[in-house]
């Protein structure tokens, strides 16, 4: 088994496709079906099952793909290390974002970091912050901006940005603010997102669940139906700020003391904090520095 298999092996798992990792690695499909049935050969065991749209994961295959993704994390952390004792900033590092605010905050940040960091390979990952928890905390990722929770675990953690979140609904409509959230049905994320448990804290306790009419786990889709189906929603401004200047819909103060968040930047403790993670965090702060203004953020020390 080598580490160049397991990227593979990895690679195949998240595109649930043997044809696309084969254009992606640029290597051809035969050379890379042969690698796999070399793992399974040597673990004894199938880790795929192909049918005819593509690839799934047997059992095998996703512990597989859980310890495959540790160990490349690592190896590429030996490789940072070294690199990590030259003068610029160099090698790969991963950094996970929440889907709220990555439209708004990585294209700046991708152009800062190729003109300042040119020998930098960023990997920039989006997702709900309970995911991007997760992989932090199994090294996945070398640093995220995460939603503060009491069970941030064992993450080296700082703050980052306080937000206000804000009621969202169609255009043309006069909203209350006070009385918005007990008045109008919404559309939200399910439980346990973060965002979710916060509406909830702000509602009155039987107002909880029949306030939530529809669940969706994608901010794109939840603002599409809000345009569309004259819904609303409970969002940050700067999940919503292109929407709100092109006139696709509305934002409310909700005017509620809970209705407030901190995102921190975290990354895995114990893990050398190399120039390369130094460089992406002083930049990821310069670009909320410039975004504040327009995204209602509040720039947080991170001490």
């Amino acid at each position: 088994m080598t580490l160049a298999q397991l990227a593979y092996f990895v690679r195949i798992a998240e595109l649930q496709s043997l044809s696309k990792a084969a254009a992606v690695v640029r290597v051809a499909q035969p050379a890379l079906s042969r690698q796999v049935r070399n793992l399974e050969q040597e673990l004894g065991t199938p880790l795929l099952i192909r049918h005819a749209w593509g690839v799934a994961l047997t059992p095998a295959g996703e512990l597989l793909l859980t310890r495959a993704r540790r160990l490349l994390a690592d190896a590429d952390g030996i490789r940072d290390a070294v690199e990590a004792l030259a003068a610029e900033p160099t090698g790969r590092i991963a950094l996970g974002v929440p889907s709220s605010i990555a439209p708004q905050l990585l294209p700046p940040l991708a152009e800062r970091l190729s003109r300042r960091y040119p020998r930098l390979r960023p990997h920039f990952v989006d997702g709900f912050s309970a995911t991007l928890h997760a992989r932090t905390l199994a090294g996945d990722l070398d640093l995220a901006i995460l939603y503060e929770d009491r069970a941030i675990g064992p993450l080296a953690v700082a703050p980052l940005i306080a937000e206000t979140l804000m009621l969202i609904g169609p255009v043309g409509v006069e909203v209350d603010p006070a009385r918005a959230l007990a008045e109008h049905p919404l559309v939200l994320p399910a439980r346990p997102n973060r965002l979710r448990l916060i509406v909830d804290a702000i509602l009155p306790p039987l107002a909880a669940e029949s306030a939530v009419i529809l669940e969706v786990d994608s901010v794109p889709a939840i603002l599409g139906i809000v345009a569309r189906d004259r819904r609303f929603t409970v969002l940050p401004y700067s999940a919503v700020a292109d929407e709100v200047e092109r006139g696709m819909v509305q934002a409310w103060d909700l005017k509620a003391a809970k209705a407030r968040r901190t995102l921190l930047l975290g990354r895995p403790l114990g893990r050398q904090v190399t120039a390369a993670v130094g460089a992406v965090e002083q930049e990821v702060r310069a670009v909320v520095a410039e975004l504040a203004p327009r995204l209602r953020w509040t720039p947080l020390s991170p001490v």
